[in-house]
């Protein structure tokens, strides 16, 4: 009979032996996780492993999407600051000044998040000519606060490299520059999550309650390009979600891969929660902008005190130096950012079961949805009500929801991986190598142990 373990690298053992490379454990029974039997294949050949196989490598689709993700991230926001544009020369002042905000506050917020991810993977390196010139271009870009363009650069010279490495049959530079490339889309995944709920989801509120707002007075044309932005960016939003945990889970090697079918029903999960939450939203602030920010600010506020008090959000990209003072605060400042992300959608904070996490998230957001929906209807004029868009208005902000929710029940019991990748071992004493994340580069960075992401 064959066993699989699994290894704690922070755990103390009795039995070790090191040398400069190897660490021997001794296993007893107690820390094997489960047994196989013989005949049994542990892994299937069909089964996706989100640790890289040796036969993957960069695809012309890969660096196509890399491509269309800088073209379309630049395009994004030179929309945003035509439409603010806009609001000034018509002097809507109000509308002018929360656009700047939605524009400005989430890349602020990227642009901190990204920098600081730079100097964890550098705090270690020499000071390089290299280096130097690539912190200048990283500083310039930043400055204009296009802090996901970096990351999308980043990983399409990755890629880029890995695919001349490819050409000469270097193998090891391949794999090397390969990883670096999931390396880098795991982090602007994670930038693209935030720079959506922090940016687009508060413009697509303000513009639907302009919309409610402002009903019969624009033009069908003006309508119509509202709706389609308003459209695109709920599934832009929806889109980072499902591909943000998708990518991670490639960054950590100890997690069997999410197959596109799973990917497919956390698009629709994630999705129907996003319109519900973003009409139901826009509906009562279009009567009471006012107690509507008060609203969001009280749970924004709530969220962000469970994640600090009750939740581990694996922000650790400290050095050991860094004082426990320190270490909190970036802490509090990640929960703060993930407590705004919480008023829209659910991100997994830190590893272990998710369900309990939802029995208190969902039903909160459930009844704070029938609220806004019924104090928007309750208080509509006789010309809304009889409307067109009046009754599917109102049932768009509570049944999506529902929706949503059963997407998210089929995922969990039919596509979300059962199992975690288990090391084999044909006896008692196991040799792996030591890794050390605090002197590690981005190209062996333990995504679990050192990243800022949370993991899945």
């Amino acid at each position: 009979m064959n066993y699989f373990v699994v290894f704690k690298m922070d755990t103390e053992y009795d039995n070790v032996k090191t040398d400069d490379n190897f660490k021997e454990i001794e296993i007893t029974k107690e820390d094997i996780i489960s047994p196989i039997a013989e005949d049994e294949e542990p892994e299937s050949a069909a089964e996706e492993i989100d640790n890289i196989p040796e036969t993957q490598h960069v695809t012309n689709w890969d660096i196509l999407v890399l491509l269309v993700s800088i073209f379309s991230h630049i395009i994004d926001v030179a929309l945003d600051i035509n439409l603010a544009y806009r609001y000034f020369r018509h002097k809507q002042t109000v509308y002018f000044v929360l656009t700047v905000i939605f524009i400005l506050f989430p890349a602020c917020v990227n642009t901190g998040i990204s920098i600081r991810m730079y100097m964890f993977d550098t705090e270690t390196a020499s000071s390089t000519q290299m280096a130097i010139k690539k912190w200048t271009i990283r500083i310039f870009v930043l400055l204009f606060q296009l802090a996901p363009i970096m990351r999308y650069c980043d990983s399409l010279d990755y890629a880029l490299k890995s695919r001349r490495a490819e050409r000469i049959k270097d193998r090891v530079t391949q794999r090397k520059y390969y990883e670096l490339m999931l390396k880098e889309d795991s982090d602007v995944a994670l930038l693209r999550v935030f720079e959506c709920f922090l940016e687009a989801a508060p413009q697509q509120i303000l513009q639907v309650a302009i919309v409610l707002v402002e009903r019969g007075h624009g033009s069908t044309f003006q309508l119509l390009h509202q709706l389609g932005s308003i459209s695109s960016s709920l599934l832009s939003m929806a889109w980072s979600m499902a591909s943000y945990h998708r990518s991670i889970r490639f960054c950590q090697k100890d997690k069997t891969n999410l197959t596109w079918s799973g990917t497919a029903m956390q698009f629709l999960w994630h999705f129907m929660i996003t319109v519900s939450r973003i009409l139901s939203i826009s509906a009562v602030a279009s009567v009471f902008p006012v107690w509507s920010g008060v609203a969001c600010a009280v749970h924004w506020l709530l969220m962000t005190l469970w994640l600090s008090i009750f939740e581990k959000t694996q922000f650790s990209l400290i050095n050991e130096k860094a004082s426990s003072n320190t270490e909190r605060f970036h802490e509090l400042v990640f929960c703060a950012t993930l407590g705004l992300v919480y008023i829209f959608t659910y991100l997994t904070p830190s590893d272990g079961s998710t369900r309990n996490r939802y029995l208190i998230y969902y039903p909160i957001c459930f009844v704070e949805n029938a609220a806004a929906i019924t104090t928007w209807a309750i208080t509509a004029d006789d010309r809304l009500q009889s409307s067109w868009y009046f009754l599917p208005f109102l049932i768009s902000g509570i049944v999506p929801f529902l929706v949503g929710i059963v997407f998210m029940v089929l995922y969990y019991k039919y596509f979300h991986p059962k199992t975690s990748r288990k090391v084999g071992v044909s006896s008692y004493a196991v040799k792996e190598p030591i890794v050390d994340c605090t002197t590690q580069t981005d190209s062996c960075r333990n995504e679990e142990a050192c990243g800022i992401v949370p993991v899945l």
